[in-house]
């Protein structure tokens, strides 16, 4: 039995997995990624991309996800074996996007096919993987058939126990791996979560059975413009969305009932590409780490499919994580840093569940009975069921390692702090909200922004060109952000005249310091989107994930906040953000 070392051991090679080994990798720490399938999966699972999941793609430099989506088609009624429709609508009107939040559509589902690129620039249109990786960015290979069967831990690693399937033996091959860190990204029957003894705490509906997959089938009379749904939702309903990513006559099915019903006479079903049964689950850790193992996405938290929120969650679970783990790795921050990642993550998961299992309520029917009237639209149900999907599309606030000098104070002087999921306001921005975008910035003082390469993986490229960007091209995983808003900075000797006007105003992303830019915001959407009034001057610090960690007023603010992440003394360098 040899045993071989690797930083990062990732278990699981879904969202959660996929999406940490890449920020990982991106952040020049190399990764192990295993799966026990032997194979990846084929079909829909977990379509719904939020508008929030949308923005850690970018930041990510993945821009197929976005180009590869398409709007949830309009749902259709009917009664049971019955293609007459009954009604017609959106699951929520379409909003344009603003320069401040680029994904913006009350659309919630938006459905895409992620694609993995392996070592060997071969791609598979496997569901359920993350998308294809910038080519800059080299991953290696998710080893599939490879199992977690244990592990131990102690201050110096963890050493892991794997069996690997071979096609060519008829027993598994024993493995042990020593690794820096381990995230259990092995879903809810997983081993990490099981080892590390998480309570997973909630409850099931045991009353209640969905099946739900992807089948080809022939309907005649059945279009393909339209999510088709037959039946109430509480018991016997049938629901049929068109999928085209493999062919064009796949739909996605859930069933409310043992049987396909509400079709009509004239059905052929093809071939059942894949089926789940499962009962409506509510469950979390109470931690999502011990030591240096770490779970996230559905091995510490399941929850119903209603809102949209299992994949975006469990993106947004890897995205929070693993920029902290590297920085602790490279020992730039020291390891209470990734204590923050239950701290920030608990509250939001919390707030989450309680939002999908209202969803679930008001969509099934409190009583699950057989009379319950559960129709997805034109109905009081309805009604409320929108404003908590609009609620669920941003993901949460709840920040503690944040600076905040701007924030409002109660009256007894304790500073006012958000829900974890809340709607955004025009004109409000607080520590641990989401960083806005800013479209039409000029640059001026223009600077690589990629890191040294120290693994043999290249780092993010910056903006291509000296024409206009945007501060989500210039947010990445690798390194803070740090914006300075002060006219004061728009000088002649940097070749903008700037003469005091309001109509012309500059951003800097690092005040005179080398690798410094110097952005100027023509149209006004920067010093909007960060609530910049009159004349102050304002420093704001955007984290890794594109998090706004601190709204200071000068160097002190954010050496407070660069001691709460960093090693006291390695924050903040002559201005420069690390």
């Amino acid at each position: 039995m040899a045993a071989c070392t690797t930083p990062v051991l990732v278990v699981g090679a879904g969202p959660t997995g996929l999406a940490a080994a890449l920020t990982l990798a991106q952040n020049n720490v190399p990764v192990r990624i295993i799966e026990k399938e032997l194979q990846h999966r084929r079909g829909q699972r977990g379509p719904g991309i939020q508008p929030r999941t949308f923005e850690v793609f970018h930041f990510l430099r993945v821009p197929e996800v976005n180009e590869r989506s398409t709007f949830i088609p309009p749902l259709q009624e009917h009664n049971k074996r019955s293609l007459d429709a009954l009604k017609t609508f959106v699951m929520s009107p379409y909003t344009e996007p603003t320069p401040t939040i680029p994904y913006m559509s009350t659309s919630i589902f938006l459905l895409i096919t992620f694609y993995y690129m392996d070592s060997t620039d071969r791609s598979t249109d496997a569901r359920g993987n993350l998308a294809q990786a910038p080519r800059q960015v080299r991953l290696a290979p998710v080893e599939l058939g490879t199992r977690l069967a244990s592990f131990t831990q102690d201050d110096n690693g963890v050493k892991a126990k794997i069996f690997k399937h071979r096609s060519d033996q008829a027993e598994e091959v024993e493995e042990e791996v020593e690794a820096a860190y381990l995230i259990g990204a092995d879903g809810a029957k997983g081993v990490t979560r099981k080892q590390l003894q998480l309570t997973f705490v909630g409850s099931t509906w045991e009353d209640t059975s969905i099946v739900l997959g992807d089948i080809r089938l022939e309907v005649k009379g059945l279009d393909r413009e339209h999510w088709h749904h037959f039946g109430t939702m509480s018991k016997d309903m049938v629901s049929l969305r068109p999928t085209n990513e493999l062919g064009q006559d796949v739909y996605q099915f859930l069933i409310g009932s043992r049987e396909l019903i509400g079709l009509g006479e004239d059905v052929n079903v093809k071939e059942v590409l894949w089926a789940s049964e499962f009962r409506p689950n509510m469950r979390m850790v109470n931690k999502f780490g011990v030591g240096r193992v770490f779970v996230g996405g559905d091995a510490a938290h399941v929850h119903s499919p209603t809102g949209g929120q299992g994949l975006n969650t469990s993106v947004q679970d890897a995205f929070n994580l693993s920029w902290k783990l590297a920085l602790v790795y490279k020992g730039l921050s020291p390891a209470s840093l990734l204590d923050t990642y239950t701290a920030e993550r608990l509250p939001v998961i919390t707030e989450m569940l309680g939002l999908t299992t209202e969803i679930l309520k008001l969509t099934y029917g409190e009583s699950k009975t057989e009379g319950s009237q559960a129709s997805t639209g034109g109905n009081e149900n309805a009604k409320k069921v929108e404003p908590n999907l609009e609620r669920a599309k941003h993901r949460g606030k709840n920040i503690p390692i944040v600076v905040d000098e701007f924030a409002p104070t109660s009256t007894s002087g304790v500073a006012v702090v958000h829900n974890a999921y809340g709607n955004i306001q025009e004109g409000v921005l607080r520590a641990g909200d989401r960083a806005p975008d800013a479209p039409g910035l000029v640059p001026v003082v223009k600077s690589n922004r990629a890191v040294p390469n120290s693994w043999g993986i290249s780092a993010l490229p910056p903006a291509e060109g000296l024409e206009n960007t945007r501060l989500f091209d210039i947010f990445a995983p690798i390194y803070h952000t740090v914006l300075i808003f002060a006219l004061a900075l728009v000088r002649p000797r940097r070749g903008i005249c700037a003469g005091g006007s309001t109509t012309s105003r500059a951003s800097s992303v690092q005040d005179q310091a080398r690798g410094a830019e110097v952005l100027v915001d023509q149209a006004g959407h920067a010093y909007r989107g960060y609530v910049i009034e009159n004349d102050e001057v304002k420093v704001v610090a955007v984290r890794p994930d594109g998090v706004v960690g601190a709204i200071v007023r000068g160097v002190e603010g954010l050496k407070r906040y660069f001691d709460g992440v960093f090693e006291k003394g390695r924050g903040v360098s002559a201005g420069k953000a690390l």
